[in-house]
């Protein structure tokens, strides 16, 4: 971690900076995953804003409303990232994407908004190779997760082993214009992305835990 870096991200988020900004900052502050950038380079510049008023208008089973409902029933909102960050790293994909594809990734792959799900979604990242930190950080996270959440443990590491399976399979969600397919049903998305069904393939959802909303609470704030 890029210690400049980081510093300058507490600052943003001491100061009310917009979370997107926060989120955003924080993950720059990692070097990113090596050979990611090449691959985004499709998608550089793309950044469309989510109205969440109309996707909540789209047909039930469609990615767009699915994606609405994930985020009304967890307090979540869209990021917002203001216009002199996008500007910032408009030359960055890297990190303006993994960023605001985040709970489009719980989406697709199922993976809920609690501890476990978290856990599935980035092991999941790690095993495409888009994640921050990559396999020693997942091994940590694993181990110390399971220890300050002891009733979770279970599910974590499950759901740690089917995020890892999916990511090896599916196509690197973070290279896709995922915002282009909301109005598709997300059955077909998934097929397309190469995702298997949740419920086929075992996904668990997360348990209460005090340590998951002292923790991940602020990804509700925007």
């Amino acid at each position: 971690m890029d210690l400049a870096r980081a510093i300058e991200t507490f600052r943003a988020f001491r100061t009310g900076a917009p979370f997107g900004d926060v989120a955003v900052l924080k993950i720059d502050a990692f070097s990113p995953p090596k050979g990611i950038v090449s691959k985004l380079e499709r998608i550089r510049g793309y950044a469309p804003e989510q109205n969440l008023l109309a996707l909540r208008d789209l047909p039930d089973g469609t990615l767009g409303r699915e994606y609405a409902r994930f985020l009304d029933a967890n307090g979540i909102r869209p990021l917002v990232i203001s216009a002199g960050v996008k500007e910032r790293f408009r030359d960055n994909p890297y990190v303006l994407r993994y960023t605001t594809t985040h709970d489009l990734h719980h989406v697709l792959t199922g993976f809920d908004a609690g501890l476990a799900g978290e856990a599935g979604v980035y092991a999941f990242t790690v095993a495409q190779g888009s994640a921050p930190g990559g396999r020693a950080l997942l091994h940590l996270a694993r181990v110390v997760w399971s220890i300050l959440s002891p009733t979770q443990a279970r599910r974590i590491w499950h759901n740690i082993r089917i995020g890892t399976k999916l990511g090896r399979t599916a196509v690197l969600l973070i290279a896709q214009p995922i915002e282009s397919y909301f109005e598709e049903s997300l059955s077909d998305v998934r097929r397309k992305f190469g995702l298997s069904d949740p419920q086929r393939v075992g996904v668990l959802t997360s348990g209460r835990s005090i340590f998951y909303r002292l923790v991940f609470a602020t990804k509700k704030v925007t």
